[in-house]
């Protein structure tokens, strides 16, 4: 009578050994494969009123808001060359009213918002290790506008999930988001009073407040086409773009001499700008963005592989 010897096999218990292939997994291109798959999104916008700025801070203080890779630009990066402009950057604050956004994914769903606001915050950076967009001015990822996605909180859930699929960080839906115009002269080309207010206590809530020039069709015949693209990294390095094709926008000289950005102290953004109000210090201007019709594409949200 043959007898036979078990080893008895020392098992590892389930939720170990997962832990302990997430652990391996850390920095090996091969466990992306493991990670919520990304997709993208075509993404048009009907008939929107903008305005935009850029507030002078601190270029130390903006990289310590980007991930390891990506490069914030200085000014003098930017062309404008003082003393002192190789340690200072742009933070870019720009607010959006639209009439409506249709968004269609990659299986050809469409959904569409009406009434929509978006408030984005962000900076400018050096794209040269990041991937080509659909749009550029350079058939890589040259535009007019290469920004880095500080912030981007929106109403529309359509929007919102074209971001979030395609892996876009720092969003937020945000439907109590007030973005209100009152003409002060109906009867002519002038100013209007803004008041935009993104409610709560984020890092980036803020109000943008004041009388600015007026940018409709009607008062500013003519506009300018354009490239913009806002940029994310997540935290295992894939790329994301929001890559947008800008056609006959009018864009005013300014947005006006007594508009305000205005933060709540403590948050991220208060830091950066080093106050509760200020006032738009690089640039500024108010803008208006007509619709060819719901269903052409403006940008696509789209991601992009990992970083280089």
């Amino acid at each position: 009578m043959k007898t036979s010897m078990t080893t008895k096999k020392n098992r590892v218990p389930i939720n170990t050994r997962i832990a302990l292939i997430g652990a391996l997994c850390l920095g090996v291109t091969a466990c992306h494969n493991n990670q919520i798959r990304l997709s993208n999104s075509d993404v048009d916008f009907s008939n929107c009123r903008e305005i935009a700025g850029g507030i002078v801070v601190s270029k130390a203080d903006l990289n310590a808001q980007v991930p390891e890779g990506v490069t914030v630009n200085s000014l003098t990066d930017m062309g404008f060359v003082f003393d002192g402009s190789d340690d200072v950057g742009m933070l870019i604050v720009r607010s959006l009213a639209c009439e409506a956004i249709q968004v269609t994914d990659a299986k050809d769903r469409v959904s569409t918002d009406e009434n929509v606001a978006i408030v984005q915050v962000g900076t400018p950076i050096n794209v040269a290790n990041l991937p080509a967009t659909t749009y550029s001015n350079d058939s890589v990822n040259g535009a007019d506008f290469n920004n880095y996605t500080l912030s981007y909180q929106t109403s529309s859930p359509a929007y919102f999930g074209a971001m979030k699929r395609a892996g876009l960080q720092n969003i937020v839906l945000d439907k109590g988001i007030v973005n209100e115009l009152t003409d002060n002269d109906p009867n002519t080309c002038s100013t209007a009073n803004l008041k935009v207010n993104v409610p709560g206590d984020s890092e980036y809530a803020l109000g943008i407040t004041g009388d600015v020039v007026e940018a409709t069709a009607e008062c500013h015949v003519g506009g300018a086409d354009f490239i913009a693209n806002w940029w994310s990294v997540d935290s295992i390095n894939r790329v994301t773009a929001l890559s947008n094709e800008v056609i006959d926008q009018t864009f005013t000289d300014t947005a006006g001499p007594d508009v305000f950005v205005v933060t709540n102290e403590g948050t991220t953004i208060n830091t950066l700008i080093g106050s509760d109000s200020s006032a738009f210090t690089g640039f500024s201007g108010s803008g208006y963005i007509p619709s060819g019709g719901l269903g052409n594409i403006d940008m696509v949200a789209e991601a992009l592989g990992i970083l280089n």
